[in-house]
């Protein structure tokens, strides 16, 4: 005779050591099904969000979760900058860019700086104004990918041009300028002297800075500084 309100199941007895267990088969076998259950959506979950993410993300996460710490970071192919114009064609400056950059300064701090080798095996090597490097290899390196350069220093650049303009042809030149200086249309006196250069080294890579960049960096030279230029 069974109590009230409860049900008796069918299970398994085991006796052992006076304690009494019941497995039931049908608990048992519930679970199991829960658990695949389980496992099916996770990866059911998982497809759907490497659909939605990417697959190529997914495939990175599985194959590779641990990304090596030498690797360099993948760029893009050439980009169009729309704020330097070439001379003379006013072309748009377009070129890959760079992995690694090494910006190196003016200042007579560099030397003893012994950072010549670390310098040069960046992938881009900027510099400003007539910055030297002969001589100074050891401390500032001697590779030159961009020289920003301005109107003030062209005629400096001048003194030494067989150094800056014949030897060095793989330097990318950028020129800024107030307008009537680098005025195209009206022959502003540096601008024409970029036009004298290119005609003396063809091939000479030599950009200015469209007015409109140009006006950018004044706002931004008068925030940082408080100055009109």
């Amino acid at each position: 005779m069974k109590a009230p309100g409860l049900a008796l199941l069918p299970c398994d007895m085991e006796i052992d050591n006076s304690t009494i267990s019941c497995k039931h088969p049908e608990a048992t076998q519930g679970r199991l099904l829960l658990v695949i259950l389980c496992s099916l959506g996770f990866s059911a979950a998982y497809i759907l969000l490497c659909l939605w993410a990417g697959v190529p993300f997914c495939l990175a996460s599985c194959l590779d979760p641990q990304p090596s710490i030498n690797s360099r970071p993948t760029v893009p192919g050439p980009l169009r900058f729309s704020g330097y114009s070439s001379v003379p064609d006013g072309k748009p400056l377009v070129r890959d860019p760079c992995r690694s950059c090494a910006v190196v300064s003016s200042s007579g701090q560099m030397l003893g700086s012994g950072l010549g080798a670390e310098i040069d095996s960046a992938e881009c090597v900027l510099r400003m104004n007539q910055a030297p490097t002969v001589g100074f290899e050891a401390d500032v390196g001697g590779r030159s990918t961009l020289r920003v350069v301005s109107h003030t220093s062209v005629p400096l650049l001048l003194r030494n041009y067989s150094h800056y303009f014949q030897h060095a042809r793989d330097t990318l030149y950028v020129v800024w300028g107030p307008g009537r200086h680098m005025d195209r249309a009206l022959g502003g006196r540096t601008y024409r002297t970029l036009l004298q250069l290119t005609r003396m080294y063809p091939g000479l890579q030599v950009y200015t800075f469209t007015e409109r960049m140009m006006a950018y960096c004044d706002q931004v030279f008068q925030d940082e500084t408080g100055k009109n230029r």
